[in-house]
């Protein structure tokens, strides 16, 4: 039976995040209550996965429902016309207003969340290698300063070490008033430090003025080797 390719989509989604728990098919079927074979069968978009699931979902993983529905009529990764969005956030709320504001982007994004730091590293890592499938190599980061398992600093510098990430602009995002984190993000190499405020139409402001900044004023890495190549 041919499978849906929204199906097939939200499955890749599922897979993605148990991966990044390093959890086996039986941790999370058992999650679930549902068979291993029931569970690699949502996995490959063979079986649809319901609204209700899908907010069972959200919970184990600790991601906000939307990560399931951003995209899920998907255009390919090399597509000219959509930018590559990774958010390192691991407050929901935050997240929320976020996705919110970069939703009032006029241009095409592909919005991806990952809401740990080790997670984060490891995604970044496959990146790297060459071994990453399921997602996108980001064309923008937005990385939260303070994450659980792993700083954003932390993040920052091993990305600047290595050859397939640092060119990848990174915008780092803080509550933080304190300056030395806004020194040390710069030393690192952050291509932007943006204050969380508790304004939100300040907020948005600032994100959508540096959105306009990466991808209208200046050409984003891999827009710049698709021209060379």
């Amino acid at each position: 039976m041919a499978t849906d390719k929204r199906d097939e989509i939200l499955g890749k989604k599922v897979a993605y995040f148990r991966g990044r728990m390093n959890w086996p098919l039986k941790t999370l079927a058992g999650d679930l209550g549902v068979s291993i074979q029931q569970l690699q069968r949502y996995e490959k978009g063979i079986n649809k996965i319901s609204a209700t699931m899908l907010f069972e979902l959200a919970k184990i993983f600790k991601v906000d429902l939307s990560c399931f529905f951003e995209e899920t009529e998907s255009v390919l990764p090399s597509d000219p016309d959509v930018f590559n969005i990774l958010l390192v956030e691991d407050n929901v709320n935050d997240e929320f207003l976020l996705r919110k504001a970069l939703s009032e982007f006029p241009k095409k994004l592909n919005i991806y969340t990952i809401n740990d730091g080790f997670a984060a590293t490891n995604f970044l890592n496959d990146v790297n290698s060459g071994l990453e499938q399921d997602l996108p190599k980001p064309d923008l980061i937005f990385l939260d300063l303070h994450l659980p398992l792993m700083r954003g600093l932390d993040i920052l510098k091993d990305m600047k070490r290595k050859i397939q990430l640092q060119e990848i602009p990174v915008i780092v995002l803080s509550s933080s008033l304190n300056p030395e984190d806004r020194s040390s993000a710069y030393g690192l190499q952050a291509s932007g430090f943006i204050r969380k405020s508790f304004d939100y139409e300040e907020f948005k402001e600032h994100i959508l003025k540096a959105m306009f900044y990466w991808t209208n004023v200046v050409e984003l890495p891999r827009f710049s080797e698709q021209k060379a190549s």
